[in-house]
């Protein structure tokens, strides 16, 4: 089930929203839960059902290894069942996302394996880490509400169990017992309607309308000329921007109207000044994650951290977001280049090398967008095709006959001019949507212009289609 659906909009959620609210009028915060917890795995068992006990059984495992955790705590010896807790998540994560790609790389260094073939289950790489981190939190001590419908609810929470927001159990389990937060709040309804609404138009009203363009252009970057090529990474990095940031907007508006705050995961990312700026603006949930497992151990393991040290963290940082991505030597790529690219950051900022503030914006998104092409290209000789391309190896530097004659072909090519130019003013221009969300006054003009985005987005929902996160 898709949020871009039409049983989703108008059964799934309103019967969740209602039941929701019905339930919690005596202050029952268990009956709330469980209804949730439920709702949540409906949702996921109607996408696939024969992948519901792969999600049912993570969340056991991980509760027994998070109980074995904070029981052995109190003698001290919580360290093998957080490493077995940690390998189970990495082994479950490895085989359904990563299996194949070795077996492909052992293969090309000569070896004769059979692939698996395996597909990947939505919303893995969410779940699992979600869990590494209740793991972490328990082994730190710093998880102390353990009731299993809490925590099973916490996981599977459906509107971010496919593509995130990533969750920590503290907030997000004080908000499951809190009985204030079961009757309606008529601001959260509103702001959080809106947010939604915001974000269904994004995924319809733009992100889907570049589809066609960019999968024909990835298709045969080698043939596309220096405006094609250009045209084909732009509206890429406006469609993965405007349908993540989509998603993540429903979750966070569907989440409020329910009176429950989750993280929000972007803003205006590609503003950022600088790469480090950039990574604070994009999927924050993710950065924030990976920074509290990953950079903050690896900087406490050295005795007394030096700036080598903890540019060391960076780079294995950020070159794990990178391969958390997916797998293949694309991701591999991706990742290199953003693990140096913050290491050189670091670099910078801590020589206090100037650099004006306008040109550190246009190298941060010139570098994002080459990072790009890596990103989505099907393979790294494809990528690399494209960047060719934007560097008017193709042909297309005959200015000006020859690039605006390549620019009318690329209109009859497929690209939505007018989505395309309202994509572009909206990421420089305008305030991100958690903002106009937050600021909005639902005047009589304000509940009309929803209404209306709403209907345009409803509308031209002809089919729905997948969210491009949770392929990764």
């Amino acid at each position: 089930m898709l949020f871009n659906s039409y049983i989703f909009i108008f059964l799934f959620f309103p019967v969740v929203l209602t039941g929701y609210f019905l339930l919690g009028k005596n202050g029952k915060p268990q009956r709330t839960s469980l209804w949730l917890l439920l709702a949540s795995l409906a949702f996921y068992g109607y996408w696939n059902v024969k992948y519901l006990p792969l999600l049912v059984g993570s969340i056991a495992a991980n509760y027994l290894f998070s109980g074995w955790i904070l029981s052995a705590k109190k003698k001290g010896a919580a360290r093998i069942p957080f490493l077995l807790g940690m390998g189970f998540n990495l082994l479950v994560l490895g085989y359904f996302k990563y299996a194949d790609f070795f077996l492909e790389t052992m293969n090309a260094l000569g070896g004769q394996f059979e692939l698996l073939h395996v597909f990947l289950p939505f919303g893995i790489s969410f779940f699992t880490i979600t869990q590494v981190l209740y793991l972490v939190d328990c082994y730190e001590g710093v998880a102390k509400d353990h009731g299993f419908l809490r925590y099973a609810l916490f996981v599977s929470f459906f509107p971010h169990l496919l593509a995130g927001p990533i969750l920590y159990h503290k907030p997000m389990m004080a908000q499951f017992r809190n009985e204030g937060l079961l009757c309606v709040d008529w601001d959260n309804m509103s702001r959080g309607l809106a947010l939604f609404i915001l974000g269904l138009a994004k995924k319809i009203l733009i992100a889907d309308t570049f589809s066609d363009f960019v999968g024909k252009g990835f298709l045969q970057p080698s043939e596309l000329g220096l405006v094609a090529s250009w045209l084909t990474i732009l509206a890429y990095v406006l469609q993965i921007y405007f349908d993540f940031s989509g998603y993540s907007d429903m979750a966070v508006g569907m989440s409020r109207m329910m009176n429950i705050s989750i993280p929000i995961n972007f803003n205006a990312p590609y503003r950022a000044a600088s790469l480090i700026d950039f990574w604070r603006r994009w999927h924050i949930s993710l950065t924030n994650a990976i920074t509290a497992c990953v950079y903050m151990p690896i900087v406490k393991s050295f005795r007394k951290p030096t700036f080598f040290h903890t540019a060391l963290a960076v780079f294995v940082t950020f070159f794990l977001v990178g391969i958390w991505h997916g797998a293949g030597w694309t991701f591999v790529v991706f990742a290199l280049m953003h693990a140096v690219g913050l290491t050189v950051n670091h670099i910078w900022k801590h020589w206090r090398l100037w650099m004006p503030a306008f040109l550190g914006r246009c190298l941060t998104i010139l570098y994002v967008i080459v990072s790009m092409a890596f990103f989505r290209a099907a393979d790294t000789g494809a990528a690399i095709d494209l960047l060719e391309g934007m560097a008017g190896l193709h042909g297309g530097l005959d200015w000006p006959i020859q690039t605006v004659a390549e620019a009318v072909t690329v209109q009859t090519f497929g690209l939505p001019l007018v989505p395309f130019l309202a994509a572009l003013a909206i990421v420089i221009w305008c305030p991100s949507s958690n903002e106009i969300a937050k600021r909005m006054e639902f005047t009589a003009s304000a509940a009309f212009l929803l209404a209306v985005v709403f209907a345009a987005a409803i509308f031209s929902l002809s089919s729905p289609t997948e969210f491009l996160y949770l392929q990764f």
